[in-house]
């Protein structure tokens, strides 16, 4: 759908993916997305074809590589962050709040952590390479994935490298000090998560991610669990575009 010569350029949507994932879980909601917007999905460092990245793999420099793709945007950007990724989206957003119309944060871990520890932590940490301890991980998080959605997450996730694995859940899981706090982006912000996500529940976000926003509503999407844009994609492709459509603008 083209844009009309009267109206402002329709926002860039970024699609940001989450712990052990890669480009290619968003590749239903890219595609769906790509009849309206220009919808571009990130490899984050470490992940993809970004799998031999050196680090550190700090939550700061893995949102490095979202803020690079914000200032390649002659648009407005709409950031989607999943999981991990909405705490990247949400480092992104305040770092250029003047280039980000819109903040979408699905299933999102709160910037400030989980801070798992033990047993909990150790089982995550040692998650590279584990194929097995991968679906058993994903099957236990979500309600309605498919065999082939389950082995597009398997096939990123047993790439990783297992240090690489290590040293990013350190990084989400421990968060960052600004989560303590209000945001720092004041803009519109949209919450999405999965009604049966037994891992990002509503007492999380009501007690970590919606609290922090100035101007943020919450949705939830029924037969979901953590991987919404996987589960559900087109209920999350219309969701967002909805979203990304009410900052439209006709031209003065």
């Amino acid at each position: 759908m083209s844009n009309d010569q009267n109206q402002a350029p329709r926002a860039k949507v970024v699609l940001v993916h989450g712990f052990l994932d890669d480009r290619t879980a968003w590749d239903d909601v890219r595609s769906l997305l790509g009849e309206d917007f220009e919808a571009v999905a990130l490899d984050l460092p470490g992940s993809g074809a970004h799998l031999n990245d050196e680090g550190p793999f700090t939550l700061h420099r893995l949102a490095e590589s979202v803020i690079a793709e914000i200032d390649r945007s002659d648009n407005p950007v709409v950031l989607v962050g999943q999981s991990m990724g909405a705490q990247l989206s949400e480092l992104a957003a305040a770092a250029r709040p003047g280039r980000v119309a819109g903040l979408v944060l699905l299933t999102p871990v709160p910037l400030a952590g989980v801070h798992l520890a033990g047993d909990a932590a150790n089982s995550f940490r040692s998650l590279g390479g584990d194929a097995d301890a991968q679906r058993q991980g994903r099957l236990g998080v979500s309600v309605s994935l498919t065999p082939r959605a389950l082995e597009t997450l398997l096939a990123s996730g047993i790439a990783v490298r297992p240090a690489v694995v290590a040293e990013v859940f350190d990084a989400w899981n421990n968060g960052d000090t600004a989560g303590a706090t209000s945001s720092a982006y004041a803009g519109p912000t949209l919450i999405v998560r999965g009604v049966g996500d037994p891992f990002v529940t509503e007492e999380v976000i009501d007690a970590g991610v919606l609290p922090r926003f100035a101007n943020a509503r919450l949705v939830g999407i029924a037969d979901a669990g953590h991987f919404p844009h996987l589960e559900k994609p087109e209920e999350v492709t219309r969701i967002v575009g909805d979203f990304a459509r009410s900052f439209d603008r006709v031209k003065a």
